[in-house]
């Protein structure tokens, strides 16, 4: 059955599962960093300061940001609005720029984000949010039928996206030098050292830039693995509450779908207009 899924025939197809998988995607990014802004996390208060917001203020804070990102997760499942996705983009965007406002080392935190702001966008690419009125924005839609332009541009963006995301996690463990990472591999068993994630960090950002430049199956289903495995020793690390890391991460995991189903899509188109030329040879 999954495999059915990812071999869509015909444009509509690729078209409707394109649309859910990126609306799950930017859904559980925001449900899970939503859980942690109801639950509170320290981890959250130099973002708030580097704004001039004093802590016990922060505190307060951090539910309603929290509830705020839970309810726009929500109503893009159940009924998508542009405005809405917008909205997603505006703050996902955000939120990965506080982190190298706040003191964060280097840019890697914003890079490693592009799962989380980057799906928004194409979400809004293919509810066709270019030259429409301003009600448009707050009524439901039913996306555009795709073509090859469109495809190729979310083609792009997909590439583009887990490039980042992997440039930017690998940077944490070649330049940064990460102790969370160090952690996260000792939790399953893996005698990792400061030299052990500077070599996982530099295979992630090769990994990206392969990607980026030759974005073949085999390469895109080993990003998708690894990501789910990687991202999944937050809990392996910390316990069942880091779930809500796994889930906030949707995009490392989202994405790599996403760009398998247009491949295969693009893959399938190709085969069939070679046949007639064959024929007519």
């Amino acid at each position: 059955m999954l495999g059915s899924f990812l071999k869509p025939t015909t444009l509509e197809q690729l078209q409707t599962r394109l649309h859910w998988v990126l609306r799950i995607t930017a859904a559980c990014c925001f449900i899970g960093h939503g859980a942690w802004g109801v639950i509170t996390k320290e981890g959250w208060l130099p973002f708030f300061r580097s704004q001039g917001i004093p802590d016990d203020i922060a505190w307060k804070l951090m539910p309603i940001i929290g509830a705020l990102d839970i309810i726009m997760a929500i109503l893009l499942l159940m009924k998508p609005r542009r405005i809405i996705i917008m909205w997603m983009l505006i703050w996902a965007l955000w939120t990965a720029i506080l982190r190298p406002i706040s003191g964060t080392p280097g840019t890697w935190e914003f890079w490693e984000r592009a799962g989380n702001f980057l799906p928004p966008l194409m979400l809004l690419i293919l509810g066709g949010a270019i030259a429409m009125k301003w009600k448009d924005w707050f009524s439901g839609y039913t996306e555009p039928k795709l073509d090859d332009d469109k495809i190729g541009v979310l083609h792009f963006i997909c590439r583009l996206t887990i490039a980042l995301l992997l440039i930017g996690h690998g940077g944490f463990g070649a330049f940064v030098e990460k102790g969370m990472l160090i952690n996260h591999f000792s939790s399953i068993g893996i005698p990792a050292d400061v030299g052990f994630i500077n070599a996982v960090g530099w295979f992630e950002i090769i990994l990206g830039v392969v990607v980026f430049v030759l974005p073949i199956l085999p390469i895109i289903w080993l990003v998708f693995a690894w990501k789910v495995i990687t991202e999944f020793l937050y809990v392996t690390e910390g316990g069942i509450i880091n779930m809500f890391e796994f889930i906030e991460r949707w995009g490392d995991y989202g994405v790599p779908i996403a760009l398998i189903l247009i491949i295969n899509y693009q893959t399938r188109q190709s085969a069939a207009k070679a046949v007639p030329e064959v024929q007519a040879t």
